[in-house]
């Protein structure tokens, strides 16, 4: 609507600097009427003077006649010349009504235009408030947006720490086991030596009581009475007996005492702590179930979560492979690109690579590209990123120092899509003037005073309505 007023403006100047035309051709034609009367006029006194000079002499009337000819044909000749400028201005008269017409109608088919484009621009209100609306709506969006996201990073977190937890209950867990192995076997080794002993200990009580039994039955056979019966039955009396014999019943004592002691002392309560050891190793056979049985779930745990980690992994891979192969075509005019997993078969703990066939040349790595190209290449890849997963900012330093205008154009046009679906906003670091000209608002430092830095701004936008404006 402004170009129309402006067109209509222009308009009106040429019709009133045509207007002002057309008085002074009026004027010229009015001023070259009287001319004309007056030559009329002269022409009739002409005629009067030569019908007056009949009556002289001819060569009076010769000189006169050729005066008054030479005088005819200079008024001729002015007449014709008038004549011709008359034609002349008559014809401009024409063209410049004929332009006036044509001015008319187009000043109606302005007319009709502006009327179109003020229901066209009330429309375009109407839109204006809609998309207003909407932007509202959208603007509230990343909110939410940001709170499910965070509270899925707080989820996320619980969950990494309940799997770092897991993994040190695990690792405690696995740790206890082992002690816990290495105990009963000590256990089972003090089992078996008590065991042992406790077998070496019958053994010997056997061998006693045999002993005893047999030594019973020797001295009821030989002495017909029983043993405890013999201090009784003695022939003589102890105190009696000779010294010299004492050393040989001392040493029979030493030799009994030595053969008991050989024996060793029994040990009464070899059952007991044999049932006690058997307890407290079917309570450490229990245990160690159950640790297995935590072990094995927080094992299915992890390995659930790392399938999750998989699928979510290759779905985002797939999705960004998808934007980077558009955006790279896009970028380059042609060629084609792809995103491919390495090194390993599980997504996890592969490296990436990025192959890439700029137009005219073959499909190769990023490396094997020039400065440029990987530029683009990398472009492309942050996009596509931000197109799967948008973040509420990004940064771009310098991203356009290695390209040339063509290039950086395509990329400001890229930004500008980018900018205008309202989930990133970019903030880009360049010295590069088409990346200035395009932005919406620059910030920069300026040194007014020597020694004192001061930021400007300029919002791009606002400026050029207000040159609109003053168009």
């Amino acid at each position: 609507m402004q170009e129309l007023e402006r067109s209509a403006a222009k308009l009106r100047e040429e019709q009133i600097k045509h207007s002002g035309a057309l008085e002074r051709v009026q004027e010229t034609i009015t001023r070259i009427g009287g001319e004309i009367k007056e030559l009329e006029t002269a022409l009739a006194a002409d005629r009067k003077a030569l019908a007056a000079m009949g009556a002289e002499d001819d060569e009076s009337k010769i000189a006169k006649t050729d005066e008054l000819k030479a005088h005819l044909t200079e008024a001729r000749e002015a007449h014709q010349d008038a004549l011709r400028s008359y034609e002349r201005f008559l014809q401009e008269q024409n063209s410049r009504k004929a332009r006036l017409q044509a001015i008319g109608d187009e000043r109606v088919n302005l007319q009709n235009r502006v009327i179109r484009s003020r229901e066209q621009l009330k429309a375009y209100e109407t839109r204006t408030q809609e998309l207003k609306t909407k932007l509202d709506e959208l603007t509230s969006r990343p909110a939410r947006s940001e709170e499910e996201k965070q509270k899925l990073l707080g989820e996320i977190s619980e969950r990494e720490q309940q799997r770092q937890e897991a993994a040190d209950h695990l690792a405690r867990i696995e740790s206890e086991v082992a002690e816990t192995t290495k105990a009963l076997r000590e256990a089972e080794s003090i089992l078996g030596e008590a065991r042992e002993a406790r077998a070496g200990a019958h053994a010997t009580l056997s061998a006693l009581k045999e002993q005893s039994e047999a030594l019973t039955e020797s001295i009821d056979e030989k002495f017909e009475m029983k043993p405890s019966a013999l201090s009784s039955h003695l022939s003589q009396d102890p105190a009696s007996l000779q010294v010299d014999s004492l050393p040989k019943y001392k040493g029979e004592r030493d030799g009994l005492i030595r053969e008991r002691d050989s024996i060793g002392p029994v040990n009464l309560r070899a059952d007991q702590e044999t049932q006690e050891l058997e307890g407290e190793m079917v309570d450490l056979l229990r245990e160690q179930s159950e640790l297995m049985q935590a072990a094995q779930e927080l094992r299915g745990a992890i390995q659930k979560i790392n399938k999750e980690a998989r699928e979510r992994l290759l779905a985002a891979f797939e999705q960004i492979n998808a934007h980077f192969k558009v955006l790279f075509t896009r970028l380059f005019q042609g060629g084609q690109a792809n995103l491919s997993l390495i090194d390993s078969d599980d997504p996890l703990g592969a490296g990436l690579e990025i192959f890439a066939q700029p137009p005219g040349k073959s499909l190769q790595s990023l490396s094997l590209l020039s400065g440029g190209e990987q530029t683009m290449a990398s472009v492309a890849l942050i996009f596509a990123m931000f197109l799967t997963n948008p973040s509420p900012i990004c940064v771009l330093d310098e991203i356009d120092a290695p390209l040339d205008d063509s290039n950086v154009d395509r990329v400001c046009d890229l930004l500008e899509e980018i900018s205008e679906r309202g989930l990133t906003r970019f903030l880009i670091i360049t010295h590069h003037r088409l990346s200035m000209a395009r932005m919406d608002r620059l910030y920069g430092v300026t040194m007014a005073e020597k020694g004192i830095s001061q930021l400007v701004s300029v919002d791009l936008q606002q400026s050029f309505e207000f040159v609109k404006e003053a168009a």
